[in-house]
């Protein structure tokens, strides 16, 4: 980080306790991307917002999932919804479902998103249309911890394409990937169920990335970068 940035940093006064947890985080090691993906360990994410204005809108909750040696991990979920306080988004309301009660009975937005960073630790975090969970997480943790996450980000609308180019699905969104795969959320836009489904969908991509000697994070992540520069604003907006 420059200087600049430094100095124009705002501060973020966190108690104590919360101070410890962001500084026990901020201590882990970042996971290797040497490791074998048979023992690596990604986390699935996807959220849901009161929009898709990445500047402006608001991060409502987070949904996350565990995938470790090539396997959902069952009961290794993180939930939550942000406590907010009056909204006005009435018609993503009708998508998202989280209405003004559900929001106003969430948890304060320093212990939600500090519960998400020790479930995530320094993993590598996979997302579906990943720049946007990533922007608006970002935006989030920097308001209300002050801290931004290193972890690398797997983008699955950009690896979809590298391995599966028979499907013809460069530009689609995550609904045509899962009806490709005969794959079914249990509820859409709720974020654990999408980040359910975006696990089924990461568990058939890493199997056929395998089939092709890809076995390693690295190889993956490459993989999806350079799908990235083939097809330009083939992630951008949300799932």
């Amino acid at each position: 980080m420059s200087w600049l940035a430094r100095l124009f940093r705002p501060q973020i006064e966190l108690s104590p306790a919360l101070a410890e947890r962001v500084r026990a985080w901020r201590e882990q090691p970042a996971a290797s991307e040497k490791a074998g993906l048979s023992q690596a360990r990604f986390i699935v994410v996807d959220v849901e917002t009161s929009g898709l204005d990445m500047r402006r809108d608001r991060l409502l909750s987070v949904g996350a999932c565990a995938v470790e040696a090539l396997r959902l991990r069952a009961g290794e979920n993180y939930a939550t919804i942000l406590r907010r306080g009056e909204t006005n988004e009435r018609d993503n309301i009708l998508i998202h479902g989280i209405g003004p009660q559900a929001q106003a009975a969430g948890e304060v937005p320093e212990e939600s998103l500090m519960g998400f960073l020790e479930f995530a630790g320094r993993h590598p975090l996979v997302a579906f249309h990943a720049s946007f969970d990533q922007t608006m997480l970002d935006r989030a943790l920097r308001a209300a911890l002050g801290v931004r996450l290193s972890n690398p980000w797997l983008d699955l609308a950009h690896l979809g394409p590298a391995l599966f180019p028979e499907a013809r699905l460069a530009h689609a969104g995550l609904d045509d990937w899962l009806d490709h795969f005969g794959l079914r959320a249990h509820a859409r836009h709720r974020a654990l169920d999408d980040a359910f489904a975006t696990a089924e969908l990461f568990l058939i991509m890493l199997a056929r990335a395998r089939a092709r000697g890809l076995t390693s994070v690295s190889a993956l992540l490459a993989a999806g970068e350079q799908q990235a520069r083939l097809v330009p604003g083939g992630g951008a907006g949300g799932a």
